[in-house]
């Protein structure tokens, strides 16, 4: 089994990222916020080019089928609890998105662990989109408000509220989407236990 290919190191990457970058948003200068900005963009277009990567030189691996939806959920969620905490919007929004990431990754690990993949459906990547674009407009408004207020207009924060209703609604439905396609193998697994 290979283990350093390509997608796997951008998805171990991706991990540290997530779990570092994010954090130097929180009392930080302009600069290293612009940093931070540009190193999480990168992360988001890595997510798709390990993807490509794998699928057209045959790199696939069990591995990777962990660490990719790992580093894709350790991402989102993170950078929206730090925007969160730094108010620039409510937990409210963050609560369904984090339950809904954290109990279908759960299921998919499950599912995996007895050699059953659930390939990705066109729901999930939508929401996916939805919630990297929202990520962007959410600091793009904190970097305006902070450090360019002259730039800043309350009206952004109206696009802001209209995204994250967008985001949570497709992240819920494609939750939904999950457990419809896939109750059969729910139920076995809730059989079994």
């Amino acid at each position: 089994m290979k283990v350093f290919t390509v997608p796997n190191i951008l998805s171990s990457i991706r991990i540290v990222i997530a779990f570092t970058a994010p954090f130097m948003l929180i009392d930080s200068s302009l600069k290293v916020r612009l940093g931070v900005g540009i190193i999480c963009f990168i992360a988001v277009l890595t997510d798709w080019f390990d993807g490509w990567y794998a699928r057209k030189y045959n790199a696939e691996s069990k591995i990777g089928k962990l660490l990719d939806p790992i580093a894709d959920k350790a991402l989102v969620l993170v950078v929206f609890s730090v925007l969160a905490y730094l108010e620039v919007l409510s937990f409210l929004w963050v609560v369904p998105i984090f339950l809904r990431e954290v109990i279908i990754t759960t299921y998919r690990f499950i599912f995996l662990s007895r050699n059953i993949v659930v390939a990705a459906v066109k729901s999930g990547k939508i929401k996916t989109f939805m919630q990297m674009f929202t990520l962007g407009l959410a600091y793009t408004l904190f970097m305006l408000n902070r450090h360019f207020p002259e730039y800043f207009s309350h009206y952004f924060w109206i696009a802001l509220y209209v995204c994250l209703s967008l985001t949570v609604f497709l992240t819920l439905q494609s939750g939904y989407h999950f457990f419809k396609n896939n109750w059969r193998m729910v139920k076995s697994v809730h059989n079994l236990v």
